[in-house]
């Protein structure tokens, strides 16, 4: 657990608890994360955010709900207790991220496929926590990331024209035959292709991706970028490709570098060559449905997702690989990657609110940016994140009652109980979330 930089001032007198929206009289309490040091995270991004010192290791995110893999805690009565204990289980998750190596090729379900392969695992006696299980519960996990730093991601099937010419550009010969499909096929040739790669033995595989990292390296070389090497949470300073052409080529080049370094011989380097590849600007979003193939490339950002630990890998990754599973969910009609541009919800002398739309019912994310000329109202969130600056939260309960207020530092959370409006006076940035509507 780490430390949480906010601090408080004396609260409500009691809590109620629903299973997704809170009820009962309002309470303001100081939140604790969960941090999760997966390998793939930054040793020190999440500690500078919070304040704290980094203890050496990778710290991938900090969790702040109530998922029961690793629940936050609230201070409450002179003790700290579980949120869930105040509010229930919440239908969404809240995480900061901070990715140094790329993340697993992954695709998430939609609800029914989510129902269907729970049951499908339960019937074939696999326990929840068996390394080869394909699905844990039985709902969809459609996820938003908001850019702190750079972000790099991967993220749905690319205009097959513009990956036939990486591809050529690339000048692998292996490659271009397992990319053929694309051409053959331009709506759904992705699926074959995945297949042809994950399916493919480990020799011609080894040399497939050999063959790719020495022409990657080759074209860096050729252009003076030099060796890729690994990510950063800073984010890569290559710029988005307008165009395609020897922008796709080039970004293509550092991809295949970052991803050897962190995934050496793995498959998924030329899978991932599949998907567009983009940076997100600090404040874009991107959104991820069920069925879109994607991966965290690099950097810092605010996560939130609906409560779920579906997952269904396609590369980048040690675990286990159901490719006939992956294969019937995954959706391989070319699109856009989903980057969403924050739209400005309302305006004060204090500042404004902004949000990110999304299609589901499971959250909604909102960041106050405080300017110090008054209070912006924010409506009713359930968990309050500062990334910036401090600021003063108020509370006022549906019969006018005021709650205690509760100051907020850089890197501090707070879960509120009861429903309750939400002011914040001072200067800096919070992200708040709440279910969906």
């Amino acid at each position: 657990m780490t430390r949480n930089p906010a601090s408080t001032q004396p609260a409500g007198e009691s809590s109620g608890a629903g299973p997704q929206v809170p009820v009962g009289s309002p309470r303001l309490l100081a939140l604790h994360g969960a941090e999760q040091p997966y390998a793939w995270g930054s040793a020190t991004a999440i500690p500078e955010l919070l304040g704290t010192p980094a203890a050496g290791g990778p710290v991938a995110e900090l969790w702040l709900g109530t998922h029961p893999v690793a629940p936050a805690l609230v201070e409450a009565d002179g003790a700290r207790r579980p949120a869930a204990d105040l509010v229930g289980p919440l239908p969404f998750l809240l995480k900061v991220l901070a990715a140094d190596k790329a993340l697993s090729l992954q695709v998430h379900p939609d609800r029914a496929q989510a129902a269907a392969g729970f049951d499908a695992d339960d019937a074939a006696g696999l326990a929840v926590d068996d390394s080869h299980r394909r699905y844990r519960d039985r709902n969809h996990k459609p996820e938003l990331i908001v850019a702190l730093s750079p972000f790099r991601a991967l993220a749905g099937v690319r205009d097959p024209a513009r990956t036939l010419a990486v591809a050529d550009g690339l000048g692998t010969p292996a490659l271009v035959a397992a990319f053929r499909p694309l051409a053959d096929d331009p709506a759904a040739g992705a699926a074959t292709v995945l297949r042809t790669l994950l399916t493919m033995p480990a020799g011609p595989a080894g040399e497939l991706i050999d063959a790719l990292v020495a022409a990657a390296e080759r074209l860096r070389r050729a252009c003076g970028r030099g060796s890729a090497g690994g990510g950063s949470h800073g984010g890569p300073a290559l710029d988005n490709p307008r165009d395609g052409g020897e922008d796709d080529l080039a970004r293509a080049a550092d991809l295949i570098g970052r991803l050897a370094a962190a995934h050496p011989g793995d498959v998924g380097i030329a899978a991932a060559l599949l998907l567009n590849d983009v940076t997100l600007r600090p404040g874009e979003g991107l959104f991820q449905p069920a069925r879109m193939l994607h991966a965290y490339v690099a950097g810092l950002g605010i996560e939130i997702m609906a409560t779920s630990d579906n997952v269904l890998r396609g590369g980048l990754t040690p675990k286990h690989i159901d490719v006939d599973e992956l294969l019937r969910i995954f959706d391989p009609r070319p699109s856009d990657a989903p980057v969403q541009t924050p739209r400005t919800i309302a305006t004060s002398p204090g500042g404004l609110l902004r949000g990110w739309d999304v299609p589901v019912a499971d959250f909604a994310l909102t960041e106050a940016v405080c300017t110090g000329g008054g209070g912006v109202s924010v409506g009713c969130p359930t968990v309050l994140l500062a990334v910036e600056g401090r600021v003063k939260v108020t509370a006022t309960a549906d019969d006018g009652t005021v709650v205690a207020p509760l100051e907020l530092r850089r890197g501090g959370s707070m879960l509120v109980t009861g429903r309750a409006a939400v002011t914040l006076t001072g200067a800096g940035r919070v992200f708040l979330a709440a279910p969906g509507h």
